[in-house]
């Protein structure tokens, strides 16, 4: 069985959907992904950008999508895909073309209830037999084996704690205020090393960038991550990493719903805002302080 993955969206979303995109390997799986995400998927036998193989193209008016891609389309017994599914036109090109496609939603639908791990494991049972995912994926470190080898390489050990701060995401109004990580970093300066995580594109203040890893690559920040003994950061991909690399985290969450969009792992600390839908500056510096210093108490015990 030739199997096409197609799965793109945004680094948490694709992060998620690595468990179900595991199980629906066949004799031959290649995965067309996002850019980013491509350099850290760890199985199948061969794993590209999206981006570069034309499949939007069958989606737009007027567009002529190449004929390399028609033909590798046609070359898969079956093709799965988390794009497509509200494009009619592409649906009805692709039934034109009577390539083997299977369209998914990409995202649960507002009703939906459980993790989105589990929505996509529940999509694809029919092929795998699994309505959520084994438990001991969901341990420390336990999703590693998904990820690229490159990723895993240890990075070199450091003399204090290493603790790193994300104070960024998709969106602001998932960010707990950058002044209380500020204050957070001036709280733990003395006892621990600090380094701040942000992409080359996040509006980092100029003073933190001697301080800070601004990684381009994804399975190179997955390799820094893994040294450290605590992660603080927000609702994001980022944090959805750190977790699988089984490092603690503490995750300020808010206005998404954290039973559905929360990282997984026994390691994850959730500071929640006070009530449902909020914004994640709605949580006191109080609360957060109180957190961060908790979990590291946890870690200080753990590694003695």
């Amino acid at each position: 069985m030739r199997r096409l993955l197609i799965r793109p969206g945004a680094i948490g979303d694709c992060l998620c959907a690595l468990p179900a995109l595991y199980l629906l390997q066949g004799d031959y799986t290649e995965i067309w992904t996002s850019g980013a995400i491509a350099p850290l998927v760890g199985f199948g036998n061969r794993v590209q950008s999206l981006a570069g193989t034309g499949f939007s193209l069958l989606g737009v008016d007027g567009a002529h999508p190449p004929g390399e891609l028609l033909e590798r389309l046609a070359g898969f017994d079956e093709i799965l895909s988390w794009t497509g599914h509200n494009q009619p036109l592409l649906r009805e090109r692709a039934a034109k073309l009577q390539l083997p496609i299977h369209f998914f939603p990409a995202l649960p639908e507002p009703g939906d209830t459980g993790h989105v791990t589990d929505y996509f494991l529940r999509q694809t049972q029919a092929w795998h037999g699994l309505c959520e995912e084994p438990i001991p994926w969901r341990q420390p470190g336990g999703r590693r084996f998904l990820l690229n080898p490159e990723c895993l390489r240890a990075s070199p050990p450091h003399k204090r704690p290493l603790v790193i701060l994300h104070p960024y995401s998709g969106s602001s109004a998932k960010n707990w205020p950058l002044e209380h990580f500020r204050q957070i970093a001036g709280l733990l300066e003395s006892q621990c090393e600090l380094r701040w995580c942000a992409s080359p594109e996040d509006p980092l203040p100029t003073e933190l960038a001697p301080l800070a890893w601004r990684h381009d690559c994804l399975c190179t920040l997955a390799r820094d991550l893994s040294s450290a003994g605590l992660y603080v950061g927000n609702d994001s991909g980022i944090t959805h990493l750190a977790a699988m690399m089984g490092v603690p985290v503490v995750v300020f969450f808010g206005p998404m719903d954290p039973q559905r969009w929360a990282p997984r792992g026994s390691r994850i600390r959730m500071v929640l805002t006070p009530s449902a839908g909020r914004p994640a500056s709605g949580i006191s510096f109080e609360t957060g302080r109180a957190s961060v210093l908790a979990a590291l108490r946890e870690w200080a015990m753990e590694s003695h």
